[in-house]
């Protein structure tokens, strides 16, 4: 009997584990994917971007800035 409950706790503790693992990954910001950019068309197919500069920004929870560059506000015009 105990070893039943042993073994329920073990697989229950592994289960929430496993949960809170995969929850922790940190998430993309799509909105800030370039429209026709490398990017937006993988994420339109469901898939993750295979371009290696990509790979290791969603790694870090963010945006290849190669590939999505930030948009600079024109400087005020005199």
């Amino acid at each position: 009997m105990k070893n039943t409950l042993k073994a329920l706790s073990l697989l229950l503790v592994c289960t929430l584990l496993a949960v809170a693992a995969d929850t922790t990954a940190p998430s993309v910001d799509i909105t800030k994917f370039k429209d026709g950019g490398c990017c937006q068309k993988a994420d339109k197919k469901g898939e993750k971007c295979a371009h290696p500069c990509c790979v290791k920004a969603s790694k870090d929870g963010k945006v290849c800035e190669k590939c999505n560059p930030v948009e600079k506000a024109e400087p005020a015009k005199k």
